[in-house]
């Protein structure tokens, strides 16, 4: 029962406070509830229910389906990445970062991803157009969160881990644009300016005094490594926060599977072993056992290869069953491409007909925009949600 007693009221009632704890009746197997009209709260018209009963409850740990929440997560996106490039653009010009805004956005992200972690995370994976600090910035901080909310976090804590990690490389417009823009290898001297920005990011985040110093320690650690390998300070194990240790890996694997101009993005699930090969050493196992969780078997805007040859784009991971994602299949079993991809559930039987995840393939090596295919398949997913209201 946990902390439920404290919402039952002298008579017996029981205050439905949340939609966390409608969540938790029904997972005692309640199926109805008489409600007292004249105790609760008023409700104002109109309000969206939290799922079409019609469908089949969300997966465990959602409140809402996907496709309920993939439009709103993608509005919160965009609006959060304007507020962040506006504020790196603040900074750079010798401003203070607001931090009332960027506290403000970093509730409204996680209360999108309490209501359906996967929506947000799917976003990572379209990486074009933005600038690539703000873009960084904000797909590390999902990262995060919802690494944050599998290992347990209480959700109210969750807002003061967003901030942090929205701000982690705040830093970076205090290094010459010549240095943090170079194409090729630093020189010694630029390596030295470059490991600045972590240190900066702590005195950007403690100038404007709007944060607690453990946002500040977060942002200022986001590289030290478990083995004290890492920098600003070579801090090793414990020294290191626990949210810093939880940055590094987001921070990593979102930077290894980035595409830069000196660079090919490296494919997700390479990205993966990495992390995994040096869990332990420099990254920290919990941590990066958590992060491998989180995402999947088969990541968000993986490409892969069916049984029957098709080739797919990871569009919808399916946390009850990590081996059978939504699918958008992009070519026909000969390898033709499709004019229309077509999205497929492996975990129903009539969508699925026989069709198994094979292989992951290298997108780059199959001439598969992966980003496109999930863009296209994502205004879908909202065209139909649309119609479903």
């Amino acid at each position: 029962t946990g902390k439920m007693h404290e919402k039952i009221s002298k008579n017996g009632g029981l205050l439905i406070s949340s939609d966390a704890l409608v969540t938790r009746l029904r997972e005692t197997g309640l199926s109805m509830v008489t409600i007292d009209t004249d105790k609760g709260g008023d409700l104002a018209e109109g309000v969206k229910p939290l799922t079409d009963p019609s469908r089949r409850p969300p997966p465990e740990g959602r409140l809402v389906h996907f496709d309920e929440e993939i439009e709103r997560a993608t509005e919160i996106r965009d609006e959060t990445s304007e507020t962040l490039t506006s504020a790196l653009a603040d900074v750079a010009e010798g401003k203070g970062v607001d931090a009332e805004k960027v506290n403000e956005a970093s509730e409204v992200i996680t209360e999108s991803m309490v209501r359906n972690v996967d929506a947000m995370l799917s976003l990572t994976r379209i990486k074009k157009h933005d600038p690539y600090t703000a873009l960084h910035c904000m797909n590390v901080c999902t990262l995060v969160v919802a690494v944050a909310q599998a290992d347990g976090v209480d959700p109210s804590y969750l807002p003061t881990i967003t901030a942090a990690t929205l701000l982690h490389d705040v830093g970076k417009t205090r290094v010459p644009l010549e240095i943090l823009n170079k194409p090729g290898r630093f020189e010694a001297h630029e390596l030295e300016v470059m490991r600045k920005h972590a240190v900066f990011s702590g005195d950007i985040m403690r100038e404007e005094g709007g944060f607690t110093e453990e946002q500040v320690l977060i942002a200022e650690q986001h590289h030290e490594m478990l083995d004290g390998s890492g920098y600003p300070y070579g801090l090793k194990g414990d020294e290191i926060h626990p949210y810093a240790r939880m940055t590094a890996v987001a921070d990593v694997y979102d930077a290894l599977t980035a595409k830069r101009v000196y660079k090919p993005a490296m494919p997700m699930h390479m990205a993966l072993v990495a992390l995994h090969k040096n869990r332990g050493t420099e990254f920290d196992e919990h941590f990066v056992d958590l992060f491998v969780r989180s995402l999947g078997v088969y990541p968000v805007g993986s490409l892969v290869e069916l049984n029957n040859k098709e080739l797919a784009v990871v569009y919808e991971p399916n946390p009850d069953n990590v081996h059978k994602p939504t699918l958008a299949i992009v070519t026909t079993s000969n390898g033709r491409p499709r004019p229309n991809p077509f999205i497929v559930n492996l975990a129903k039987r009539s969508e699925a007909e026989g069709r198994e995840v094979a292989k992951v393939v290298d997108p780059e090596t199959a001439g598969v925009d992966t980003e496109e295919i999930i863009e296209a398949a994502k205004t879908r997913g909202e065209r139909t949600e649309r119609l479903r209201r």
